[in-house]
């Protein structure tokens, strides 16, 4: 509580009867006097600041990192990187994050990779047909990656470890 609400408190107070004159000046004074005490409300985002000391927070920008690589492909593992091994130690639990999020990244890499080993070969061969079966499967793909994400970020903000599934565990 600000010291004006607190000021209006006691006002009120005093309207109303509850404190006598003296009690409300004893009562202004003792305000006044420890009025260093109160902090003032800060001014910019302090639920933002609050979040940033989070490790559920950091966690879910974690997971949420992976859609950067609809953007920019391959940020998504440097960025996962740094974020993991910058807040391990400040955050017990996003280690385990970490861990979870780079073998996803590293897994379903693996995956991509092969699909697009196995339908190389319709789109040099017979286009039109290739072009049918590559670009659903890619977009299928894609989608199933963000989807992923986007639970195992919403689980991350609960404060659960959500393991991603058909990953390789390379690191435990």
């Amino acid at each position: 509580m600000t010291l004006s609400e607190e000021l209006e408190r006691l006002h009120r107070l005093h309207e109303c009867g509850a404190l006598t004159d003296e009690e409300f000046a004893a009562a202004k004074a003792q305000l006044l006097k420890n009025s260093a005490d109160l902090k003032p409300p800060p001014l910019v985002f302090p639920r933002l600041r609050d979040r940033l000391q989070s490790g559920r927070f950091w966690a879910m920008l974690l997971h949420l990192s992976l859609l950067l690589n609809f953007l920019m492909p391959g940020v998504a593992l440097i960025i996962t990187f740094l974020i993991w091994q910058i807040g391990k130690d400040r955050f017990a639990e996003l280690d385990e994050h970490g861990k979870n999020v780079i073998n996803f990244v590293l897994s379903y890499g693996i995956y991509a990779l092969i699909l697009f080993l196995l339908f190389i070969i319709p789109v040099v061969s017979i286009p039109v047909i290739g072009a049918a079966i590559v670009m659903p499967m890619f977009y299928l793909f894609m989608a199933i990656v963000a989807l992923l994400a986007l639970f195992a970020a919403w689980k991350a903000n609960q404060g659960q470890v959500w393991r991603y599934p058909l990953c390789f565990r390379f690191f435990e």
